[in-house]
């Protein structure tokens, strides 16, 4: 998988309760990408997301797999890397890879 999204352009597409997230992202590297989500959360959540502001870029892609796992009964693996957080959301269609224009 890996390879997937260098100079990204995503559609990231899901629900969570409530709220229907469907937005067009673009960064650098998947590195940048997943900055440029967790700032996102962070922001969406207020202060609710100050616990975020703790967690490192790789730190939130762990605890978002985490919270995945328990509220599916799943056992994804933890990613290790942006790449990995990735390839994962795009292997659980949350994610779907762009062409830059």
């Amino acid at each position: 998988m890996r390879g997937i999204l260098r100079a990204v352009k995503v559609r990231v597409k899901l629900e969570l309760g409530d709220r229907v997230i469907d937005e067009t992202l673009s960064a650098a590297n998947a590195d940048d990408l997943l900055v440029a989500v967790k700032g996102r959360v962070e922001r969406e959540l207020g202060w609710k997301g100050m616990f975020l502001k703790a967690l490192s870029p790789i730190g939130f892609a762990q605890e978002a797999v985490r919270r995945l796992n328990g509220s599916l009964g799943t056992n994804y693996a933890l990613p290790q890397t942006a790449d990995e957080f990735l390839a994962l959301g795009t292997d659980l269609g949350f994610v779907t890879p762009l062409e830059e224009s």
